[in-house]
């Protein structure tokens, strides 16, 4: 821990800064915060703040100081201006909290990686900064904008991602695919550790087992997150006019907002499927949790491998069958006979392995069985001991108590 004139007042408890260009509660950031905190950290997370909520609140024993930044999408411009704004606040703001707690170590998730060095201060008084690379950069901009890794801005945020992890002591990254495009750029290896980013236990709990289905129940689909073109719901919804065909009673559901929802909805009207495709938005969490109780098949239809998607181990977790694009980075997870893969982008085998499952109940509650057995060593129960390990290492065997309160 560091010490001197800087750090007037110690918490009794080691004390942890999480920064995130975000709001919070964030579910992947709430899960670890909070597992922090049950091990016995106190957690200060740095994150957005939208309108209407309190610049600073205490959530589940974490304390959040959300700044006066909100997200929008808009072009590069707005992007930066967003960013740089955010990260200059956080800059000031770690290093007020810093003076006040005296942080044993800083994590800063991405993106951006630059985000890092609004740990500056902590960093240059010897305090261990980790970076958590939930997306890496380089690889999402070439798939978003079609272009190569030679493309100059390409390379620009692979320079970027270099860079923050050489300033930051340790990468976290979410699978290994990420973990060996760090290490392409140039980063020790010993440097890198994965953090399956799995479900929390804690709220996408196993379900019980289901009964057998009459003809005239529903067959429901599901399912949820960021509505953007690269997770490829469009794709289902392309499928869905095959499947009503053999499946009469099929509906879905789509739970979540984004900038591609309206180009969604006018699919489904144009398809002639509106009648069949519920869009339930940013729904409270326990309507989605009864959606997956009650679904037939989650939907994983990525257009890009670049992420294990977090809503496959939650409906691996649940128990849920799912229907999922053939990725390498899946397929290094979940291999055949845990899931049913079929082509990214296309509709037709889409349909086809959706009715399969349909008409092959046994078979969908075995893959289901087989993907629960399997996903055991990636439950949070077991990633969680990886993630908490990373802070114990520097976990400090002495404090000094404080004797104030913490910065506001």
């Amino acid at each position: 821990s560091t010490s001197g004139w800087w750090n007037m007042k110690i918490e009794q408890r080691p004390a942890i800064c999480i920064v995130r260009h975000n709001y919070y509660p964030d579910s992947h950031v709430r899960r670890d915060a909070e597992a922090l905190t049950r091990a016995g950290y106190a957690v200060h997370v740095v994150a957005l703040r939208r309108r209407g909520q309190a610049p600073r609140e205490e959530i589940g024993g974490v304390t959040v100081h959300r700044l006066p930044v909100e997200h929008r999408r808009g072009n590069a411009l707005r992007y930066a201006r967003e960013y740089g704004s955010f990260a200059i606040r956080a800059l000031f703001k770690v290093a007020a909290l810093q003076r006040k707690l005296g942080f044993h170590a800083v994590e800063v998730d991405n993106m951006p990686d630059l985000l890092v060095f609004s740990a500056l201060v902590p960093k240059l008084l010897g305090v261990p900064i980790h970076l958590y690379i939930f997306d890496n950069m380089p690889e999402l901009f070439a798939h978003i904008k079609g272009v190569s890794s030679q493309h100059p801005v390409v390379r620009l945020l692979a320079a970027a991602e270099r860079i923050s992890a050489t300033f930051a002591d340790r990468v976290i990254v979410t699978q290994g695919a990420a973990r060996r495009a760090v290490i392409g750029r140039g980063v020790a290896p010993d440097k890198v550790s994965v953090v399956l980013n799995s479900a929390d236990e804690a709220i996408f709990r196993p379900r019980p087992i289901q009964p057998a289905r009459q003809a005239d129940d529903p067959f429901e689909i599901v399912t949820h997150g960021v509505l953007l073109q690269r997770y490829g719901v469009h794709i289902l919804i392309d499928a869905l006019p095959q499947i009503a065909a053999a499946l009469p009673n099929v509906r879905c559901q789509i739970f979540g907002e984004g900038e591609y929802r309206a180009a969604l909805e006018a699919r489904a009207r144009e398809r002639g499927v509106a009648d069949r495709v519920v869009f339930r938005g940013f729904a409270p969490q326990g309507e989605l949790l009864d959606a997956l109780a009650r679904a037939d098949v989650g939907y994983v239809g990525m257009l890009c491998d670049l992420m294990l998607s977090n809503k496959l181990v939650e409906y691996v977790t649940v128990g849920v069958p799912a229907v999922v694009a053939r990725w390498p980075t899946f397929e290094e997870y979940f291999p055949e006979g845990t899931v049913s893969y079929f082509p990214p982008g296309d509709a037709d085998a889409l349909a086809d392995a959706i009715i399969a499952l349909a008409h092959d109940p046994a078979r969908a509650r075995q893959q289901a069985a087989n993907a629960t057995a399997h996903n055991a060593q990636y439950r949070w129960a077991v990633q969680q001991q990886a993630y908490l390990g990373i802070y114990d290492a520097v976990r400090p065997r002495t404090v000094i108590p404080h004797t104030s309160e913490a910065a506001d």
